[in-house]
């Protein structure tokens, strides 16, 4: 089932237009034989090969336009003060909401058609069967990964994952992981400071354990009803609170 983001794509290519409309139905059967190869996706750009009825397969680019700096601070600052959206998105899930909150903020991060040009080695009126199936294949692929869509806009993985850090004062890129080579095993099984130094705080003034749980949401699958966090948070402060007293003991 196609995601949220992958079927307003598949909507922006020929919304309204009879003819187009045929040419996205041809386009659709090509992709679903295996006639798109070489699909490849850039910042702003896509580009494959499509085998139609000739021997010689057509080749299909199309610029995306991206988002400005000033929209981009906008992503980053929903992606780190959200942690489900960018859990979500490290999971290969579309971040719940998104879209609509940056709507709400001016940024749109959904292309328009006017913000897609396209050209096919054919040289027919656009869009033709060609790309239409090029386009069908990458609604595939920004189902399959959410950060197509990111690139196509924008950011890459790896520059939107160390802005996002940076926004929350964390440590850019995999700078907390280090080569298993570096690692030394001695002293795994030892605590590094006295375990009685360690404070913890008494249950009336900790935070409750289960917040994470409002934070991050409903896991992917979620059937409804109540909310993960009406259902397991008090179970988890519970479970908290109890490990305490054992401390105390």
């Amino acid at each position: 089932m196609a995601t949220s983001w992958a079927a307003q794509w598949r909507e922006l290519l020929a919304p309204g237009n009879p003819r187009a409309a045929r040419e996205v139905a041809q386009g659709t059967a090509h992709h679903r034989s295996g006639r798109v190869t070489d699909l490849r996706v850039a910042t702003g750009a896509l580009w494959a090969r499509v085998q139609g009825h000739r021997a010689t397969p057509r080749t299909v680019e199309m610029e995306v336009a991206v988002l400005d700096e000033e929209d981009w601070r906008c992503v980053i600052e929903l992606l780190a003060g959200q942690l489900r959206h960018s859990a979500r998105l490290l999971a290969g899930l579309q971040p719940e909401g998104l879209v609509e909150e940056l709507a709400d903020r001016g940024v749109r991060l959904l292309p328009t058609p006017e913000d897609v040009e396209t050209t096919c080695g054919c040289g027919r009126a656009q869009p033709c069967a060609h790309a239409a199936a090029v386009w069908e294949a990458a609604t595939a692929r920004i189902d399959e990964d959410p950060f197509t869509l990111l690139r196509l806009r924008g950011r890459g993985r790896e520059r939107l994952l160390a802005e996002v850090a940076a926004a929350r004062g964390e440590p850019a890129g995999d700078a907390p992981f280090r080569p298993l080579s570096e690692l030394a095993v001695e002293g795994w099984g030892r605590a590094r400071s006295p375990l009685e130094e360690l404070h913890l705080p008494q249950p009336e003034r900790a935070a409750p354990a289960a917040r994470a749980l409002r934070v991050l949401g409903n896991p992917p699958g979620w059937p409804g009803g109540p909310d993960a966090d009406d259902l397991f948070g008090p179970l988890v402060d519970r479970a908290a609170q109890w490990a305490r007293r054992l401390d105390d003991a």
